[in-house]
């Protein structure tokens, strides 16, 4: 099962590298789709319909965006605790309010802790989204000019060989 993972990954990764464009428009692509897919999860998957109309008006290139969406697919599970955390900071939630909030229990209670931790976790989800997408922007800016250009060096010593 791991291989396959890992195959498909390996796969998506070797997609990345030879798509047509320049760094920056792949590299921008790519990181919309892993903030989409970062706040798909608490929107319960319509976010999904913002990758399209957000790759045309920022003139992205969609299979780089789509691949990040998958890729994001794999890092988001070791985002889940991560996103609720921060989104409890950013909104002022303290550990003991959500324990004495779940200590109460009837259905007025739940939905009210569920519509919480909801928009928290959607809170949390867009900010962590937005610092792996910067993050991924420039991971894949420089490494598709550094593949780019071991590409090109092998190229001319391969012209200079013949």
């Amino acid at each position: 099962m791991w291989k396959n993972v890992y195959r498909k990954l390996k796969l998506q990764y070797l997609k990345l590298l030879r798509s047509k464009g320049a760094p920056s428009i792949v590299a921008r692509s790519f990181s919309l789709g892993i903030f989409i897919e970062f706040i798909t999860l608490p929107t319960l998957g319509i976010a999904f319909l913002l990758l399209y109309p957000l790759n045309l008006l920022l003139r992205g290139n969609f299979t780089a965006s789509l691949i990040g969406f998958i890729m994001g697919k794999f890092m988001l599970p070791l985002f889940f605790v991560i996103n609720l955390s921060v989104g409890n900071r950013l909104i002022g939630r303290t550990l003991e309010q959500q324990a004495r909030h779940a200590s109460d229990f009837n259905l007025l209670a739940l939905w009210t802790l569920v519509k919480e931790k909801g928009i928290a976790f959607f809170i949390g989800s867009a900010t962590n989204g937005l610092v792996m997408s910067v993050l991924c922007y420039t991971l894949v800016f420089y490494g598709l000019h550094l593949y780019r250009k071991k590409k090109q060096a092998r190229r001319s010593l391969q012209l200079k060989k013949s």
